[in-house]
């Protein structure tokens, strides 16, 4: 089956239907093949103002970028006003979409500003317009030079309330320079112009379903499907065929050929010409059929089944590849009609009911096809995947959304390999993070978290704090170079030992952070957590612990034996006991002391680091409004 002229030129319309109505020429006759990757050009810079929490920010973008953070943080605005500023609906855009001021009162507009750069083969910025792009739309009265003559093109979008119409107005503008930041909301705009149509925009979220969309005339795969057509030739063949598997479907059903029988009454009441009534399992009519195409998935058990009967993660996933087929078709056609297309995807949680492993592989699909992909996702197994260049991280502070980055030019290649290393590929986690409290052992990595969830009442991961076992020492300066670069506060509790001491003083030094910090919380005395915990009187709880990881007993009398030997226990016997058994004892002396009574039931030096926390957490609560 192949699409008829009109569906190809309803395809192309769809992103550029002025060049096609102003050509007006039929489409050619050479069959279509495969584009190339490379579009020539890149959406490079995106700047946004007064557009919910995104007050004022630049986001430098590359054929992949993934923004991570925590929920609410202004991803999915960020990809909203990206969308406004490339498509045209203005339906998207609502009052609640101007930012608020500190004094309450909304913003009268929103600007939206992109840089487009032509590049090169490999991906680089070239410094001319391939000439395709200058002969539709983005032609030389758009087209701008900078100091070092490289060609681009800036447009504003201006979203603005209309007190007159009671509405919305979206109006975009060219700019002749790109400004420094600081000067771009101050930038005068030149002429109005329309939508690029080559630029085609596409915003896909979390509730997508191949399902629905093999049923709605709108979806991509709709778009595909609405007029496929078979040549006139074939068609009087394939009907006949159809009606030669109907007849043979009826024939050996005794149910269908029963009602047929039965059904043929109607030639004695109504008057019919030729064969009366027919059963059709299958419909006779071709285009008919097309509109009762299904999709059927084999997941290697030897059964197909279709895809209402697989679960969320098969059909989401089956969503976003009916929307490659769209567009890689849509390439096709623009390739074979010599006009540039460059699709720019706008896709929320690609993860979305899938299980981590194929949650691990998401993002190398993504990473396929042409044009550029802005993916928003709470998946620390995606993120583990991503190229760190590519990674935008937002956080919120009073309100308004703050973006940053790893400065990986700054990185060598050694802090690069260790970032990907221990964080990304195994601690994704603290992307996501309010705050992240390190320590260097298994030890703490079991017993922080418990007294943590007693000081909160909740797990640390709904507070949204991360304990993170950094892996032996030596391991902190790659997370406290991520952490500082991507603005979460982070948090040390270490040992007092003076090797201990020195790890963590090389690490603050090698990220050039003071050596005094105040995040930093270091046992007293010299000693590790084991020693504290007996400098601080806690010998009744360990020897609990000692007596619980001792079990099972085999009798009352056995455990009475245990008790009475541990009783008479110094400290220097439970010190020894506590290394020999140090990762099985930790819950366990955790446990005991949390059954204590008022302060005492959380050891000093982890209450000071949990308040802590506290104030940088109330100092930045938590925001709903994106």
């Amino acid at each position: 089956m192949q699409l008829d002229r009109s569906c190809l030129l309803d395809l192309l319309s769809q992103s550029f239907p002025s060049q096609l109505n102003r050509r007006g020429k039929a489409l050619m006759s050479t069959p279509l093949k495969s584009p190339s990757t490379s579009t020539g050009i890149r959406v490079d810079a995106v700047r946004i103002a007064r557009f919910r929490s995104l007050r004022d920010i630049e986001v430098q973008l590359g054929d992949r970028t993934l923004l991570v953070g925590m929920n609410n943080a202004g991803k999915t605005s960020f990809l909203r006003a990206l969308h406004l500023a490339l498509g045209s609906d203005r339906r998207l855009v609502s009052a609640e979409d101007f930012s608020l001021a500190t004094d309450g009162t909304e913003a009268q507009d929103i600007l939206i500003d992109v840089r487009i750069v032509p590049v090169g083969s490999e991906g680089n910025r070239a410094k001319t317009f391939d000439q395709k792009w200058v002969d539709n739309d983005l032609g030389n009265d758009v087209i701008q030079s900078d100091s070092a003559e490289h060609e681009f093109v800036a447009i504003r979008t201006q979203i603005r309330r209309d007190a007159v119409k009671n509405d919305i107005a979206i109006e975009r503008f060219v700019l002749r320079i790109w400004p420094e930041f600081s000067e771009w909301k101050k930038t005068s705009a030149g002429r109005r112009i329309g939508r690029f149509e080559q630029l085609a925009s596409f915003f896909i979220d979390a509730q997508r379903d191949v399902v629905g969309d093999l049923r709605a005339r709108s979806s991509y795969m709709g778009r595909l499907l609405s007029k496929v057509e078979i040549p006139d030739a074939a068609v009087a063949e394939l009907e006949e065929r159809i009606r030669l598997l109907n007849d043979d479907i009826v024939t050996k059903s005794q149910v269908l050929s029963h009602v047929r029988d039965v059904l043929a009454g109607l030639n004695r009441t109504v008057p019919a010409f030729g064969d009366g009534v027919e059963i059709s399992p299958v419909s006779k009519n071709m285009r008919e059929l097309v509109k009762g195409v299904g999709v059927h998935f084999s997941d290697g058990s030897g059964s197909s089944f279709p895809l209402e009967s697989h679960g969320m993660g098969t059909r989401s996933w089956a969503s976003l590849l009916s929307f490659d087929a769209y567009v890689s078709w849509t390439a096709r056609l623009a390739d074979r009609e010599r006009l540039p297309f460059h699709p720019v995807l706008f896709l929320e949680e690609p993860e979305a009911h899938l299980h981590p492993n194929a949650q691990r592989s998401v993002y190398g699909q993504l990473g396929q096809g042409i044009g550029q992909r802005i993916v928003s996702t709470h998946s620390p197994y995606i993120a583990g995947q991503a190229d760190l260049p590519s990674i935008v991280h937002f956080s919120k502070i009073g309100g308004g959304t703050v973006i940053r980055r790893l400065p990986t030019n700054q990185l060598s290649d050694e802090d690069t390999r260790k970032i990907r290393r221990e964080i990304l590929r195994s601690r994704g986690e603290l992307l996501f993070a309010r705050a992240v409290v390190l320590f260097e052992g298994e030890t703490e990595e079991q017993a922080l978290p418990l007294f943590a969830q007693h000081h909160w009442n909740r797990h640390p991961f709904e507070v949204g704090v991360a304990f993170v076992g950094v892996g032996g020492d030596g391991n902190y300066a790659p997370f406290l170079r991520t952490l500082e670069a991507i603005g979460i506060p982070w948090f040390i509790f270490s040992d007092g030992e003076p090797k201990a001491r020195d790890t963590v003083t090389a690490a603050l030094q090698k990220v050039g952070a003071a050596t005094t910090h105040p995040h930093v919380i270091t046992l007293p005395n010299d000693r590790a957590i084991e020693g504290y915990l007996l400098d601080e009187g806690y010998q009744n709880e360990i020897k609990e612990a000692v007596i619980g990881i001792s079990g099972p007993y085999h009798s009352t009398q056995h455990e009475q034996a245990k008790r009475k030997e541990v009783a008479n226990w110094d400290d220097t016997q439970l010190l020894q006991s506590l290394l020999e058994k140090k990762t099985r004892m930790a819950t366990h002396w955790a446990e005991a002391i949390l059954r204590d009574e008022g302060e005492r039931c959380i050891p000093r030096a982890i209450r000071d680091l949990l308040q802590k926390v506290d104030a940088v957490l109330n100092a930045n609560p938590k925001q709903d409004k994106e």
